[in-house]
């Protein structure tokens, strides 16, 4: 009982230093957003330098300041970087560390972040081309405290100038000592109350200091949660271990002890034991947090502190701990008191309340938690955050609650399966079934220590996904493209070495005396472009490489064939062929059809006119350095690599995917999912060993009839494996529900997290029966005719 209350106040100290030390303060997150500045301002229209400057008082400082997106050319790729230009010397001081070298001064320098140098195979000193920059020479090594990940390369001040000076960047602000940022011009609106026509939006250190240290519902509501699940484990494990007790109490009563003496003397060993486990808790906490720190940097992806320890939170989970003992001790404190002495030493279960009861009330609170959790939802859409948060946790707790609640009645259900199962499952299923008193805190455990994992597991999953439904890709996932002066002997090497299912060179449309575009004719639909100037002339290779061999029937009719990002009701389209030269062009009409890509095409055309069309109307087949391959399937790492190696023999020549945006914190999930899968297996051994030790007279039973010692073991495998399923399957909607209301009132959807659904509900009971046989000690033969458990 000391080992299964020391776990969950473990779990949150533990959890909570991690926490903690992961979590950066408001004002390291307020220095990373804008320095040391005191404004941070986005211009609008008309936001010039002196606009914005007449708007502030007499000397402040302004400091212009670029973060926008660089393509990195390497031999034979193209990535995305982010392109920074600031004073690291002036306001913008602590945005970024200077870890080697020195800070880029004058143009055509620039200081990277490792991530930038490991790419582009990059050293101090090095030549490297940036798109937009041009060729630069590396004269520092930085680091975003952050984002360790992000791939940076801060060029010097004088780019943010430049870039000033077409009112193309934001601005850093010092504003005079004693300056109230909330007294300054009403034209600098706050973020907080954006307006597109405003002329500046404007975000204060002080606000960005309050969004930072505010804990909002996606900490409270999972943080309230677990410590709830902590609590419920730590009382399932006093509530079945003080039932043990029973014969002792009734011994107790026999030699005089009034109902009194034994309701105190049942609630203070609650006292002893919950205080041991709490102590040695918060100890094995601290410890686990000390274990897990050096690995925080790579799983958090941003640089942290020493382990820092949160009191606080250390000394609620030790009172949560003894609280959750002495509360798990009053109902057989009570019961302790009234118990008949007769059939206290007789070993009768007292009678206990109906699993009919039991589901009503756990249905009830079910319903009770999901009303309160929709009009949390609710509220918060409506405006009113603070008290969403409270309606959302009480939802969460009520659901939880009701979920232990009706354990008892899902387990005598599971009576009814037993016949038609070999023989120890039948015996486990049944004497699980029948001792549902018992075993019903046990389920509530292993509900409590899994829940917590689904609900976080499933707001980073919808988080990942909300992310994803943002990202626009500019090529499909199975696509590479190469440009280039030798993409046109790169493609086909590319394609024989991967086995690519279809490869093509994408011409343009025209010549330097003509110039091709294409017009929607009949339809005014908004998810076609006004104007496509990116057209190909091509054939059925070409229309698979791009992704539109639905429509190769319609290719071979003569149609002209739309690359769209979105379906669209388009039938034809106006072909426009305007000499450069400025004399007047001629035009058709030619027949057309749309295929939806899903895809934003950027470097792709949009639009292909079929070979015979071109012909008749007098277009040829325009220069190339594109090529796109079609690989199937999503392209790897490995492939685009590899390609790359290709492409990168043919100079000026690179290569490109669309790959998705890296999600951070993947590392922590699977962290995350092994520690719980740990912390849950361990619950249900400890609460195994309890019951086994409660359930010593049904195996003397079973050693007088003579039952084999590996039968023996399966049946307590069996039982092990039942609590774990039925915790498992209960965990998962309890989980879920919270989740539900926190996405619901930012009108996000729900993802099922599946990894850790199938690790709570397959994993985890299969690694419980295995655990169990194999560690399991049946007692010894001549224990069935001692009077006493041994």
């Amino acid at each position: 009982m000391v080992v299964l209350i020391l776990l969950p106040v473990a779990g949150m100290v533990g959890a909570a230093t991690i926490f903690t030390t992961a979590r950066p303060s408001p004002d390291r997150i307020a220095t990373n957003r804008m320095g040391q500045a005191d404004l941070l301002v986005y211009p609008g229209e008309g936001g010039t330098e002196q606009a914005l400057r007449s708007k502030l008082p007499a000397g402040s400082r302004l400091e212009p300041i670029v973060t926008t997106a660089g393509t990195l050319v390497v031999p034979g790729l193209a990535v995305s970087v982010s392109l920074v230009s600031e004073d690291p010397a002036g306001l913008a001081r602590g945005m970024l560390t200077l870890l080697d070298g020195r800070w880029p001064t004058a143009p055509g320098e620039i200081a990277v972040s490792r991530s930038f140098a490991n790419l582009a195979h990059a050293s101090i000193g090095s030549s490297v081309e940036i798109r937009g920059l041009g060729a630069s020479t590396v004269v520092g090594f930085i680091e975003d405290e952050l984002g360790l990940t992000t791939r940076i390369a801060l060029a010097d001040p004088s780019v943010a100038r430049a870039a000033a000076a077409d009112n193309s960047a934001n601005w850093l602000v010092g504003l005079p000592a004693g300056t109230d940022p909330n007294e300054l011009d009403p034209a600098l609106v706050p973020l907080s109350g954006t307006s597109a026509s405003a002329q500046f939006v404007v975000t204060s250190r002080a606000q960005s200091l309050a969004d930072a240290s505010a804990l909002g519902p996606t900490t409270i509501v999972p943080g309230g949660l677990a410590l709830l699940d902590a609590a419920l484990v730590a009382a399932a494990a006093f509530a079945v271990g003080v039932r043990r007790r029973q014969r002792e109490l009734g011994l107790l009563a026999a030699a005089g002890a009034t109902p009194r003496q034994l309701a105190v003397s049942v609630l203070a060993e609650a006292v002893v034991l919950g205080s041991l486990g709490a102590l040695l808790g918060v100890l094995v906490g601290i410890a686990g947090g000390l274990a897990f720190s050096p690995f925080l940097d790579e799983l958090t992806g941003h640089r942290n502190p020493a382990l820092v320890l949160d009191p606080a939170m250390m000394l609620i989970a030790a009172v949560l701990g003894l609280l959750a003992a002495l509360s798990a001790a009053l109902a057989p404190a009570r019961a302790a008191a009234r118990l008949p002495v007769l059939a206290a030493l007789s070993g009768r279960r007292p009678p206990t309340a109906s699993p009919r009861r039991s589901f009503g009330i756990g249905v009830g609170l079910v319903g009770l938690g999901i009303a309160l959790t929709a009009i949390g939802a609710a509220v918060r859409l409506g405006g009113d955050s603070g008290l969403s948060v409270w309606l959302l946790l009480g939802g969460a707790v009520l659901g939880t609650l009701g979920f232990g609640s009706s354990s008892s009645w899902f387990l005598g259900q599971l009576e009814r399966t037993a016949a038609r199962l070999p023989l120890a499952s039948r015996i486990a299923l049944r004497d699980t079934a029948r001792a549902r008193s018992r075993n019903g805190p046990l389920v509530t455990a292993m509900l409590a220590a899994t829940a917590a994992t689904i609900a976080l597991a499933a707001y980073q999953s919808s988080v990942e996904v909300s992310n994803l439904a943002h990202w626009r890709p500019t090529l499909l996932a199975d696509q590479v493209f190469i440009s280039g002066a030798g993409a046109a002997q790169a493609g086909p090497e590319a394609v024989r070495q991967l086995g690519a299912t279809a490869g093509a060179r994408i011409p343009g449309a025209g010549s330097d005396a003509r110039f091709i575009w294409v017009s929607p004719t009949n339809s005014a639909d908004p998810n076609l472009p006004l104007v496509t100037q990116n057209v190909t002339v091509g054939d059925a290779d070409v229309l698979r490489a791009l992704g539109g061999e639905a429509a190769l029937d319609d290719l071979a009719a003569g149609k002209v064939i739309v690359l769209s990002e979105k379906p669209a009701d388009l039938t034809s389209v106006t072909v426009h062929i305007d000499p450069t030269d400025g004399s007047t062009g001629s035009k058709e009409v030619v027949p057309a059809r749309v295929v939806a890509l899903g895809v934003t095409g950027v470097d792709l055309p949009g639009a292909v006119i079929p070979l015979a069309t071109a012909e008749r109307l007098g277009i040829p087949a325009g220069q190339s350095q594109r090529y796109v391959l079609c690989l199937g399937h999503p392209v790897s790492d490995a492939e685009l690599a590899a390609v790359g190696s290709i492409v990168g023999q043919y100079p000026d020549t690179w290569t490109d995917s669309a790959r998705p945006p890296q999600q951070a914190g993947a590392g922590f999930r699977l962290a995350l999912i092994v520690a719980s899968l740990l912390f849950a297996l361990t619950v249900t051994g400890i609460a195994v060993a309890l019951g086994e030790a409660e359930s010593r007279p049904e195996q003397r039973t079973l050693l007088a009839v003579g039952a084999d010692p590996r039968l023996r073991r399966r049946i307590t495998a069996a039982r092990a494996g039942i609590i774990a399923l039925l915790g498992g399957l209960l965990a998962v909607p309890a989980g879920l529900l919270p989740i539900w209301g926190l996405l619901l009132s930012r009108k996000a959807p729900l993802v099922i997290p599946g990894p850790e659904i199938v690790a709570v509900v397959g994993l985890l009971p299969f690694l419980a029966i295995v655990a169990t046989y194999v560690l399991s000690r049946p007692i010894p033969d001549w224990s069935a005719f001692r009077g006493r458990p041994s």
